[in-house]
């Protein structure tokens, strides 16, 4: 089954609300196997929410439209489900009563805000567990139509309640649709999709590239009737791409390299200390609180030419008995410093036995820089403390 979802609100558009519920809805669609292939965001036009249902209902099995059922003038999805369908509006009396008595215990009358017990006639009102406004289900053709409130609460509600058991028992489907993110570091973007170009071509499992500063993220997504089936399709093509990464991939869904590190020194028992100029005290802010931190410093900025030996002394030069130290030296630019400028960086790690020490080259500004910079002087450090 394929849901489209559409939120209504000019507020929306304009940037002064997060729509936050686009994303709720779709985990939640997911979870239950539907598809979904639109999101559409419409402002408080009648005649763009109509078209836009409508567009919906040509290209979807069911739509669910959030927001815009509220008391005021401008809350039109109800009206807009009226023209398109050609009905009238009918009012829930029972529920307007509530609203009147809500009204009451407030001492406050508001004839408007009996809109909030109105739905169109022929449709089925769903009861809101969290708020006033009702909520809608109808069809039209072909096509399931629901509206729900744009107050996340009273939406995450009526959709779990409501929405998502009728949608179950209209599809018909036993499916279930699952995602996993593996996490990459050391390749870029383009250098992933040649690797992983003849997975891409498949439809079911799917996978897609998603960028996070340096890390690039594979997600893989499976469709299958049962939690076993898609958990098999997915592990297998997880293992081809571990193979064909190899260290690249350093974690999976919510694994961060902050925690892989924070791990790290902390089976160890091992201390920490970190000496960063270029970056500030980014690295510092970001593992502060792992139990062996002894300290950070940030060094006054240098004119240098050789980052790594200039990683190497900020390492050496660290007065603290830490057993693993770590040290960011200064930027050294190559290029106009346009977006296209190139930006060299040295890490060093110094534990008891061992030295490494890399250089990061990143393209961009200082402050695009020190982006790419922070997170890849972590994954330096993750990858030395795994060989040590």
């Amino acid at each position: 089954m394929i849901v489209e979802v559409i939120a209504v609100g000019t507020e929306l558009l304009l940037g002064q609300i997060i729509n936050t519920n686009a994303a709720s809805l779709g985990a939640k669609l997911a979870e239950d196997g539907f598809d979904v292939h639109h999101q559409v965001t419409v402002g408080d036009n009648i005649d763009r929410i109509v078209h836009s249902i409508a567009t919906a209902c040509h290209r979807a099995d069911a739509v669910i439209l959030t927001g815009g059922i509220g008391p005021t003038q401008d809350d039109l999805t109800r009206d807009a489900i009226c023209v398109l369908i050609g009905v009238g509006i009918e009012r829930d009396e029972t529920h307007a009563d509530v609203i009147r008595g809500w009204l009451a215990t407030r001492g406050v009358t508001a004839d408007t805000a009996l809109r909030m017990a109105d739905y169109p006639s022929g449709a089925d009102p769903l009861p809101n567990t969290k708020g006033v406004a009702l909520g809608i289900a109808t069809r039209h053709d072909d096509a399931l139509i629901f509206a729900v409130p744009g107050v996340p609460a009273e939406m995450e509600a009526m959709i779990d309640d409501e929405v998502r058991p009728r949608l179950r028992a209209a599809s018909g489907e036993q499916a279930i649709l699952s995602s996993r993110v593996l996490h990459t570091w050391g390749f870029g973007e383009s250098q992933i999709a040649e690797l992983l170009n003849d997975l891409y071509e498949s439809a079911n499992p799917s996978i897609a590239f998603l960028i996070s500063g340096p890390e690039v993220r594979i997600r893989i997504t499976a469709k299958g009737p049962a939690e076993k089936d898609v958990d098999t399709m997915i592990r297998r093509v997880e293992d081809e791409i571990r193979t064909r990464l190899g260290s690249a991939v350093f974690g999976s869904d919510d694994v961060t390299v902050d925690a892989i590190v924070v791990e790290q020194l902390s089976s160890r028992g091992a201390t920490l200390a970190i000496v960063e100029s270029s970056t500030a005290g980014l690295v510092t802010a970001r593992l502060a609180s792992t139990p062996g931190f002894v300290g950070g410093a940030v060094v006054t900025t240098e004119a240098i030419d050789d980052v790594e030996a200039r990683a190497i002394e900020l390492a050496d030069g660290c007065t603290t008995s830490a057993d693993v130290v770590i040290a960011i030296s200064e930027f050294v630019s190559e290029g106009q410093g346009n977006n296209m400028a190139a930006q060299r960086v040295g890490v060093a790690i110094r534990t008891k036995n061992a030295l490494c020490v890399r250089t990061l080259s990143m393209l961009g500004d200082t402050e695009r820089a020190q982006q790419f910079a922070v997170p890849g002087a972590l994954h330096v450090l993750r990858q030395t403390l795994a060989t040590v």
